[in-house]
C-alpha cells in the first residue's frame, strides 16, 4: 500500500514543521508548501491524497486555492480531500464554503487534527491505533 501523501500549506514554517510532525507519527507522508500559489504547483505536477490548508496568507488564500482545485479541469485535483486550518473569525465558513471537507481551527492540536484527516479521508480515526495502520 502506497503511503498517504499530504499537502500542508501555511506561511509559517513552525506550523508546517508541527502538523508535519503530527502526520509523521501517524503514519502519513507530508509535503510543504509556503503558499497557495506553490500548494497549486505542487499538486498539478503530482497530486497529493489530501491538502491541509491554513485560511490566512499572503497572496492567494487557503479558500482561493480551495476553489481552484474543485473548478480544476483535473479529476484528480476536484476530488481531493481538503482540510481547512485557520485561528481567524470567519475562516472556518469561507473554507468550508470553498468546498473543504473538514476544519479543524489553530493552535492545532494532535486528536483534532488526525480526526478531520481522517474523516476527509473516509477512515474512522481511532486515538489509540498503531502509527501508520489503517483503521479497521
Amino acid at each position: 500500500m502506497a503511503p498517504i501523501r499530504i499537502l500542508v500549506v501555511d506561511d509559517n514554517h513552525l506550523i508546517r514543521k508541527l502538523i508535519g510532525l503530527i502526520l509523521e507519527g501517524a503514519g502519513y507522508t507530508p509535503i510543504d508548501a509556503d503558499s497557495g500559489e506553490a500548494a497549486l504547483a505542487l499538486a498539478l505536477a503530482d497530486p497529493p491524497d489530501l491538502v491541509i490548508v491554513d485560511e490566512v496568507m499572503p497572496g492567494m488564500l487557503g479558500s482561493e486555492l480551495v476553489r481552484l482545485l474543485r473548478r480544476s479541469r483535473e479529476r484528480r485535483l476536484r476530488n481531493l480531500a481538503v482540510v481547512g486550518i485557520s485561528g481567524h473569525d470567519g475562516a472556518a465558513r469561507a473554507l468550508l464554503q470553498a468546498g473543504a471537507d473538514a476544519f479543524v481551527a489553530k493552535p492545532v492540536e494532535e486528536h483534532p487534527l488526525l480526526d478531520a484527516v481522517a474523516r476527509a479521508l473516509g477512515r474512522p480515526f481511532r486515538p489509540d491505533d498503531p502509527p501508520g495502520l489503517p483503521a479497521a
